[in-house]
């Protein structure tokens, strides 16, 4: 295994000097604690690089390629002169990874709510998802979100299947089922995460020299659908993300109003898709106006002359708040019933920060699924413009949720996202670097100036710039 104390890494080319609008590389050997190079990957690592004056603060990712023989290569982008700081921290070692992928995320039933059941007298009972059917159980199906698997409840005594009202997950189930796999197994590894390598170069300089214009010179493509990722996502100056995936721009509300005008925004996903509505709103003023409401506490909807907006929360959330059983909306199920004659839609989809819970079988069917609503849709409505909004890392802070919530598992979901949806004529808002490397810290809800950059990001893709 991996010993952060002992693996070592170098600049690629040491006697080449980098000035601002080159790349460059890092090359790490990961060792083990006997000091010995290790021979295979799988390590997962978030590399940074980083600089502040009184003034200005930059920060950006590194793309991270693995030899598979316990090396692995670095690539960043100098966009700003000065001295940098590197950091390169490991999230999880390989053996975690493979026992988070191979073992937990198979894993059936890691996540059960309580059904709260209401007709003439409250009746809670157990609820989680399944693939086999189960008898004298309380089958709720959605064979067009989900296939195969079901969602049961154990029967409540007195009331019916149809009188379920609410759900609540159960965190002390994921508690106690995971402390149980602690004690189970021998997990070593699993001690072992977001530890920063020190065995190598930690400042670099980066010369002006020769490209004082090198961003007006950039050539970047235009933001369009099926975009290839690019060497580097991009960078920080202070809260103002410079992207390298594509031509962008930092979007005014006069703008924006003019570009939505007559189109139909419509917005499926979790709450990290929630704040985008929550921050463009009142970024138009029209967060108080008598034209937003929410018809239930999973949609949202604005419909004005400055925009149409409708926000739906998917339905089996996971989290400490209580929910109204029906409120939740698959894709399908708002996808198939727009009517609109001119289908000038704009439609945004991003489910992805509940699923970590849920078992890989039953989240990659609900992920084609999901491709075979879009797809429909796009054939009914060509014009209309599809997103995707990548998920973004998380920093967790106890034993438990580094396991069955990893933030390597929603790196799965991202490259899950590419190769099941890149290819179909779809815009990929990929905001994983982005949010990867803002300096203060990676928490499922970002603070405003990463949604802001966000959104004038996702702009950059349905309007002209």
């Amino acid at each position: 295994m991996i010993d952060v104390k002992n693996t070592v890494y170098r600049l690629k080319n040491p006697d080449i000097p980098v000035k601002v609008g080159d790349f460059f590389s890092l090359i790490i050997q990961t060792r083990d604690r006997f000091g010995r190079n290790c021979t295979r990957g799988g390590d997962f690592f978030y590399t940074t690089i980083n600089s502040k004056t009184k003034t200005k603060s930059n920060n950006a990712a590194g793309k991270i390629t693995d030899f598979k023989n316990g090396t692995y290569e670095v690539l960043f982008f100098a966009g700003w002169p000065g001295v940098i700081g590197i950091s390169i921290i490991l999230v999880h070692p390989s053996e975690a990874v493979d026992f988070i992928e191979e073992i937990i995320w198979p894993m059936e039933k890691r996540i059960r709510w309580k059904g709260f059941f209401q007709r003439k007298r409250a009746e809670v009972t157990d609820c989680s998802f399944s693939k086999t059917t189960l008898l004298n159980k309380c089958n709720y199906s959605h064979p067009l979100a989900l296939g195969e698997t079901a969602f049961y409840c154990d029967k409540p005594n007195v009331s019916s299947c149809d009188s379920l009202s609410w759900l609540k997950s159960d965190g002390s189930h994921v508690t106690g089922l995971f402390s149980k796999i602690y004690s189970s197994y021998q997990l070593p590894f699993m001690n072992v995460a977001y530890a920063r390598l020190l065995g190598g170069i930690q400042l670099l300089k980066i010369s002006q020299e020769g490209n004082s214009t090198f961003m007006r010179n950039l050539t970047l493509p235009e933001c369009k659908k099926d975009l290839s990722r690019p060497l580097n996502d991009g960078f920080w100056t202070n809260n103002v993300w410079t992207s390298l995936q594509c031509q962008t721009k930092q979007w005014t509300k006069q703008e924006i109003i003019k570009c939505m005008k007559g189109r139909h925004m419509v917005l499926m996903g979790d709450s990290t898709t929630r704040q985008w509505v929550e921050y463009l709103l009142p970024m138009l003023n029209i967060d108080k106006s008598k034209h937003t409401s929410r018809p239930n506490t999973k949609h949202i909807r604005h419909h004005s002359d400055i925009l149409t907006l409708d926000y739906y929360f998917h339905p089996y959330a996971i989290g400490r708040r209580i929910q109204v059983y029906r409120d939740g909306t698959w894709e399908y199920e708002v996808l198939d019933n727009l009517n609109s004659s001119t289908c000038n839609y704009v439609i945004v989809v991003s489910p992805w920060a509940h699923y970590t819970q849920w078992k890989k079988e039953s989240l990659f069917v609900r992920l084609h699924l999901l491709r075979e609503t879009l797809i429909r849709f796009m054939k009914r409505c060509p014009n209309s413009q599809v997103l995707m909004k990548t998920p973004h890392p998380r920093r967790h802070k106890d034993k438990i949720s580094l396991m069955y919530s990893s933030d390597r598992l929603l790196y799965d979901i991202y490259e899950q996202y590419y190769s099941m949806f890149w290819g179909l004529g779809i815009h990929m808002i990929d905001i994983w670097d982005m949010n990867q490397s803002y300096p203060k810290g990676n928490v499922i809800h970002m603070p405003g100036p990463v949604i802001y950059q966000e959104l004038f990001l996702m702009f950059s893709h349905i309007c002209k710039v």
